[in-house]
């Protein structure tokens, strides 16, 4: 087991579930706790607040402001070494300089930004302890998408328009060579609308960013796909399944000016193919 804290990061419903999973085929623990907004937000709000919050904290939130005190994360990054801290965390410079300080390995890992709304609204409906479940409970699928775009109050809270969202979470992209990126549809493999070519690929690169020798089981690199209780569906353009033309175009106006910089098109083929389909990134 490798003695470097692995810390994988991602806006909500990326798939950061694929990478613990390919991670836990190489033998790593976890994920454990988490960096992101419900370490202040949920259940016990206020005795989070009390142990891990302050004003003058590290932002960690990405949907909601969310202040962490930095001695609670290197806290955590110790406690937890060799092993997975997972996260929906903001990029900000104090949090890459506290991860880089503790010697972590930092995957980040992206998605198609409009299966991102599509997978996060079909996801809350079964998430009740989600601090953000309250706001979201009863409408439909897009009704929350449109909630998700456009932000505003909450129970407690104020959501981030959706483009904040992406602009918050897209540091670790930029952040340099010591953050590995990869994609969802890459990782997903033939099992999700991608391939077995790409997703062992992928999972070679997670192995040299950690110092590990490359798997030579292909049935060990299938398992990746699937298995955890917050994965849902695993497919590829499922935000073409959206109703109504004038939810169609205030998605696209809002996400032009950031999928380039997230490495997807603004209108990609109906089906992924073997060179990268809708996704054009690369492991």
């Amino acid at each position: 087991m490798t003695e470097k804290t692995v810390f994988v990061t991602g806006i909500w419903k990326s798939g950061n579930h694929l990478v613990y999973s390919a991670l836990n085929t190489l033998g790593i623990e976890g994920p454990f706790n988490g960096i992101a907004a419900n370490l202040l937000f949920g259940r016990g709000a206020a005795a989070k607040r009390l142990l891990r919050g302050s004003a003058s904290g590290i932002d960690v939130g990405l949907e909601t402001e969310a202040r962490v005190r930095p001695g609670y994360i290197h806290h955590s990054l110790r406690k937890l070494r060799g092993k997975i801290v997972g996260g929906h965390a903001a990029f900000s410079p104090e949090l890459l300089a506290l991860l880089r300080a503790q010697s972590v390995h930092m995957i980040v890992i992206r998605r198609d930004p409009r299966d991102i709304l599509v997978s996060f609204a079909d996801w809350i409906d079964g998430r009740p302890d989600y601090f953000m479940y309250p706001d979201f409970a009863g409408l439909s699928r897009e009704q929350k998408v449109a909630r998700l775009i456009r932000g505003g109050a909450g129970s407690g809270y104020t959501l981030r328009p959706f483009s904040e969202v992406l602009t918050r979470a897209e540091g670790w992209r930029t952040a340099g060579k010591d953050v590995l990126s990869v994609s969802f549809e890459d990782l997903i493999g033939p099992k999700g609308d991608g391939t077995a070519e790409r997703q062992a690929a992928t999972v070679a690169a997670i192995c040299r960013h950690l110092g590990r020798p490359v798997p030579d089981d292909p049935e060990l690199i299938e398992r990746i796909y699937g298995g955890s209780l917050t994965f849902n569906k695993g497919r590829t353009q499922r935000w073409r399944e959206l109703q109504g033309a004038d939810l169609r175009n205030e998605i696209t106006a809002c996400l032009a000016p950031h999928l380039a910089r997230w490495d997807y098109d603004l209108e990609p083929p109906e089906s992924a193919d073997t060179d990268g389909g809708a996704a054009r990134g690369k492991a």
